[in-house]
């Protein structure tokens, strides 16, 4: 079995202080924007107002939490396919974590562990290659933006299987940078990606699994802003999928 690991006081405590901070923009940002057309509402911290701007994409981020159309999707997603009954008889995995997610499922949750490779504010480091519980321990495994990083993704994803019980769920969104993924042979110079995944990359998530459901962003409301808006000479607009695979 995993061996958990104690978390220090300062792992935790500087995170909230971090955040703590962050959220002091969003009254800030708010009153100087007061006259923006744009109203948006953030379903991890219900902020209300416009969002910032993140790199080339307009209206990405939320002011207050700072999360991303992602995590406001992921959000969503998790509100829409779990009661909050079903939720307190769940054991969950949650690789790379996201601290609002984190929060969320440690509160809701009968049995969670946090994980990462590299990260010391976890219960639990590992290489998601090799995970180190036994067969069929977890109800939901969470794992956003992981598998690019992964030498031998098909492994991963056979580990996933492994320790998820009967019925079980993993979660496994990617960025989409094309219609098809590239693999490269070698990482690419100051880059810690193995991968660029594409839209064909869920065709390898249904080779292992029983059943992948692939849910799109465009299922909700405008007013969460979803979609990832880039400013370019198409002024394009993607939109978000998650694959939300079962055994």
């Amino acid at each position: 079995m995993g061996k958990l690991r104690k978390q220090g006081y300062n792992d935790g405590k500087f995170k909230e202080i971090e955040y703590f901070i962050k959220g002091l923009r969003a009254p800030i940002y708010k009153l100087l924007n007061f006259n923006s057309k744009f109203k948006f509402i953030c379903p991890i911290c219900n902020y209300r107002g416009p969002f910032l701007k993140k790199h080339n994409r307009p209206h990405a981020k939320c002011p207050k939490c700072g999360e991303l159309e992602r995590a406001r999707f992921a959000k969503l997603l998790l509100d829409e396919i779990f009661f909050k009954e079903q939720s307190k008889k769940m054991s969950v995995l949650h690789i790379s974590p996201e601290n609002f997610l984190k929060k969320s499922f440690r509160k809701n949750c009968k049995h969670y562990v946090s994980a990462d490779l590299y990260r010391t504010d976890v219960d639990c480091m590992f290489d998601i290659q090799k995970i180190p519980f036994p067969n069929e321990s977890f109800d939901l495994i969470f794992a956003s933006h992981v598998l690019e990083y992964v030498e031998d993704d098909y492994r991963a994803l056979y580990e996933i299987k492994r320790v998820l019980k009967n019925k079980g769920i993993a979660i496994l969104p990617v960025p989409l940078h094309h219609e098809k993924t590239v693999d490269f042979s070698q990482r690419p110079k100051n880059q810690r990606i193995i991968r660029e995944t594409g839209l064909d990359y869920f065709d390898r998530y249904k080779k292992v699994f029983k059943q992948v459901d692939i849910y799109n962003s465009d299922s909700f409301e405008s007013k969460y802003n979803l979609t990832i808006g880039i400013h370019g000479p198409k002024n394009s607009q993607l939109l978000n999928l998650i694959p939300v695979c079962k055994t």
